[in-house]
């Protein structure tokens, strides 16, 4: 765990923070680079950018203190606290989805093509921001006897739950796992069939990898056996390989 970097005189630079500006601008970089690909304009990407930051933080945190408002009732201000850790991917994934869509209507470009032009760059992201969560010691695993396992110092929020306990690291499964994406999307890229076919494969990707580290990741909450997270991945999944085989059919005829 180390939750601040370095200190710029009295300002903190928390490695939270740090990673999630670090994943976004990649996200951003590599949005440029596919956009002019697709033949997309690199200023329409940069002006949705800013509304996919704020609306990607916004719902994250919305939905992580929903799930946590026992750490919040009590001090409210700590809600607009994002530098220190707390942000849950789904929630903000949903926002911004909601927000391109918005945006693409807007400005009469496809969907699906710029959809595609995101996939990318939210994959290497992501993988970016987890190691963020580890250096912050949130979303962390289950108490396990693997040798690699971590055990959080005094601080983390992983020591509160369990305190001098080796847990799961699951943020780091995490960002190996989407830098697997990554490249296998990357590589898709190569040999896109149409419009919408990486954003198809990175939501089934991303939800096979979701839906199985939930069961070495800590969740306060279960539903019929399953998180949250689990659930919410599944209409995900089922959507876009509904999309995928539908238009891979439609070009076979």
């Amino acid at each position: 765990m180390y939750p601040i970097l370095f200190k710029i005189g009295p300002l903190s630079i928390h490695a939270y923070g740090f990673m999630i500006a670090l994943a976004f601008l990649a996200g951003i970089l590599l949005a440029l680079y596919y956009a002019k690909k697709e033949g997309i304009r690199g200023e329409v990407i940069l002006d949705l950018a800013i509304y996919i930051i704020i609306a990607g933080i916004v719902g994250a945190r919305l939905l992580y203190v929903a799930a946590q408002w026992d750490l919040y009732k009590d001090d409210l201000l700590e809600i607009i606290m994002v530098q220190k850790g707390g942000l849950i991917f789904l929630g903000g994934f949903i926002l911004a989805m909601l927000v391109t869509v918005w945006y693409a209507k807007a400005k009469g470009i496809p969907l699906l093509k710029l959809l595609d032009v995101l996939g990318p760059g939210t994959t290497l992201g992501y993988a970016i921001a987890r190691v963020g969560c580890f250096l912050n010691g949130c979303c962390f695993g289950l108490p396990t006897k693997v040798p690699w396992g971590v055990v959080f110092p005094p601080g983390a929020l992983a020591h509160s739950y369990f305190p001098g306990e080796s847990i799961h690291p699951t943020q780091l499964y995490s960002s190996a796992s989407m830098l697997l994406v990554f490249i296998i999307v990357v590589m898709l890229y190569r040999h896109k069939r149409f419009d919408g076919y990486i954003f198809f494969w990175w939501i089934i990707l991303y939800s096979i990898y979701r839906f199985l580290v939930e069961f070495l990741r800590f969740s306060p909450i279960h539903w019929l056996g399953l998180t949250p997270s689990q659930w919410m991945v599944l209409p995900l999944a089922a959507l876009a390989i509904f999309g995928l085989t539908y238009n891979l059919k439609r070009l076979s005829k």
